[in-house]
């Protein structure tokens, strides 16, 4: 199969700086299921209706936390949810050693440079992106499309280029997670409770997700990959569905396959190929996975996603630091849901002393009042008809006191302050001791709180342990719905 790829922040700012970024425009407020309203997409990245196809041909023209993406196009999420704000840090991420991007481009990369526009390889004919995630154990970087995703009352189609190479799992691999929800970093975890804990990390409320996480070992040739299962979260309760035995397929390290998702609310099929010598002529793709599935929502955020579970503790001596993978092109069909508005607050990009990066942010105690204020930037509140914070946050789990009487509370320039108490989902996902204490949080915003320019945001805890592992949170978007 030989397919043309059509065309369709590194703003660096310490903790405490100033946001970042305007997304979308206006246009109607229609409820998913209903497309009535919105135009469909053009031809691009093979299909025939693209309502988003991107195919890394350039850095962007504006940056901020999806390094060099256009930030108007994405936004992006980092984790490490193991224990991430002991020793004084807030989420802190290493380097990470890239090779063969670009003339010029550095040797080590901290976010948010961990997301480069590469030029062409051997193996992969165009300029592409090139994701390096350092942070350890369960680490992640995502990156998620703000262009909404809508399968209602049909199949729709996903596809991506992607670099699938992963000999070990317990080193990395790629993702494609669809969640209901604009949350960032988006994750799964498997066992606890003595169990084998596989992951830990953050869990989307309602969501699939593609894991491309089987190496395949003692079931075919070697170097090849499998899926390994298609998670489907309703509620945070995960449904992990996997094949009774992997398709294998070859890989090769720096090449891509090309990999093709059916979605409905009732079935998810994913497709893929061997890697490609050339990174232009794929194999005809196979069917790894199907499966039916009862979807909780039609309409969703596409993200791609490179898992980091820890490289330097399962490398040969120890000496890889990060888990990169390379990317083509991704796209999207349906129709073009544009009645969205997203503004960002940037990475912390604060620096230990033990040469890594925050990215995130500590959230102090009530009776101490706020650590940081945080600024949207240029919002505009015009014919907006609600409001809501996508927030990665991250509390002590285990030891640390009745999860029932933590509370986060939020407040925008000054005004009154909001609580947001753990669900009684959530407090289940907690006792169920799968999770590490990372919970994608998505907190409603009065409209009449909004101002025209500069919009401030900050942060308190109650009743959260402050001690060794204080509350953090980080990835941290203003998402806006317009009237007609």
């Amino acid at each position: 199969m030989v397919r043309g790829l059509v065309l369709v922040v590194l703003v660096v700012l310490g903790a405490g700086a100033g946001a970042l970024l305007l997304v979308g425009c206006s246009a109607t407020n229609t409820p998913p299921g209903d497309v009535s309203n919105f135009k469909a997409g053009g031809p691009g990245c093979g299909l025939e209706a693209a309502a988003f196809c991107e195919t890394f041909g350039a850095p962007g023209s504006t940056q901020g936390r999806a390094g060099e993406l256009d930030d108007g196009k994405w936004s992006a999420g980092r984790m490490a949810p193991h224990f991430p704000s002991n020793d004084g840090d807030a989420i802190a991420i290493g380097p990470a050693t890239i090779s063969g991007c670009r003339a010029g481009a550095p040797a080590k990369v901290f976010p948010d440079q961990d997301a480069l526009i590469c030029d062409a390889t051997g193996t992969v004919p165009n300029k592409h992106l090139l994701v390096a995630t350092a942070a350890q154990y369960y680490g992640q970087n995502s990156y998620r499309i703000r262009q909404p995703f809508d399968f209602g009352n049909r199949t729709g189609k996903i596809v991506f280029d992607a670099e699938a190479y992963m000999p070990d799992p317990l080193l990395g691999w790629i993702s494609l997670d669809v969640t209901e929800d604009p949350v960032n970093a988006p994750s799964f975890s498997i066992g606890g409770n003595g169990t084998s804990n596989i992951e830990g990390a953050m869990i989307p409320k309602n969501a699939f997700e593609i894991q491309l996480q089987h190496n395949c070992a003692g079931y075919t040739y070697t170097p090849s990959f499998g899926l390994s299962a298609i998670n489907v979260f309703n509620n945070y309760v995960n449904t992990p569905l996997a094949p009774s035995s992997p398709v294998c397929l070859a890989e090769q390290q720096g090449a891509l396959s090309h990999f093709e998702i059916l979605v409905s609310q009732t079935k998810i099929e994913v497709y893929g190929t061997p890697f490609s010598a050339d990174g232009v002529t794929f194999a005809a793709p196979v069917l790894l996975h199907s499966a039916a599935v009862n979807l909780p929502f039609s309409r969703g955020y596409v993200q791609i996603s490179v898992h980091n579970h820890a490289t330097i503790k399962y490398s040969d001596n120890n000496a890889l630091d990060a888990w990169t993978a390379r990317w083509g092109m991704v796209g999207f069909d349906g129709p073009i849901v544009d009645n969205r508005r997203e503004y960002s607050i940037p990475d912390a990009l604060t620096v230990s002393t033990v040469n890594t990066v925050s990215v995130g942010y500590r959230v102090a105690d009530a009776a101490n009042g706020p650590a940081t204020t945080h600024h949207f930037k240029g919002v505009d509140p015009n014919g907006v008809t609600s409001a809501r914070l996508s927030v990665s946050a991250w509390y002590l789990s285990f030891g640390g006191g009745p999860l029932d009487t933590y509370m986060l509370q939020y407040r925008l320039n000054g005004g009154l302050w909001h609580n947001h108490s753990l669900s009684p989902e959530e407090l289940a996902m907690f006792a169920a001791q799968t999770t590490q204490g990372a919970m994608a949080e998505m907190l409603d915003v009065p409209v009449s709180e909004l101002v025209a320019g500069d919009n401030t945001l900050e942060f308190v805890t109650t009743n959260v342990p402050q001690g060794g592992a204080p509350p953090v949170v980080a990835n941290i978007d203003l998402i806006l719905e317009t009237k007609p």
